[in-house]
């Protein structure tokens, strides 16, 4: 009986072993199906979010290149207003140049013909022909003259009773190109 016993003892030991094996193979089996599924639906998620990007990315760069090239036409556009103003400085800065030239001219010849024998007539004529030469010149020829001088923004305006904002104005419209102060 003992023999009986033992091998039924044997033979449910067997069977139980076999049993957990088989439900822990079916459990290993299960979760890498379960583990497989969820790779590919996190696989899926990452391709659809890098869809997205590259969706995003190519709308971002097509809007880059129309910003480009609204660039391009409003460079070209200031570029051409620059070389009208500047023709038009080059223009003005040889009229002025002439009219300089005209003035000192006839300044020389007013001088050449006049003889002032008392020097206090002398100081007073010349103070005049200052005064009118002042007063002929243009507010911006002014803030020329007085900043290549050497005089700064705001001894100008405080000198012509000016903000120094239109000083500033006028010397940027009119700045040389290679300025000649520090």
């Amino acid at each position: 009986m003992f023999d009986l016993i033992y091998w039924l003892v044997v033979l449910s030991t067997i069977v139980t072993l076999a049993f957990a094996w088989g439900v822990f193979l079916n459990q290993v089996l299960r979760g890498r199906t379960g583990r497989d599924e969820e790779y590919e639906k996190l696989e899926e998620r990452i391709l659809e979010l890098m869809g997205q990007f590259r969706h995003m990315s190519a709308l971002r760069l097509r809007m880059l290149d129309k910003k480009i090239e609204e660039m391009k036409v409003l460079i070209k556009q200031a570029n051409s207003l620059y070389s009208q103003l500047c023709v038009r400085e080059a223009e003005l800065m040889n009229s002025f140049s002439q009219v300089e030239t005209e003035r000192f001219e006839s300044d020389v010849k007013e001088e050449d013909t006049q003889k002032v024998t008392e020097p206090e007539n002398a100081i007073e004529t010349e103070n005049t022909r200052i005064d009118q030469q002042d007063s002929d010149l243009s507010i911006e020829r002014k803030i020329l003259l007085m900043y290549q001088e050497g005089k700064d923004e705001q001894q100008i305006a405080k000198e012509l009773n000016m903000g120094v904002g239109e000083v500033n104005l006028v010397l940027s419209l009119f700045r040389f190109r290679n300025d000649s102060r520090p």
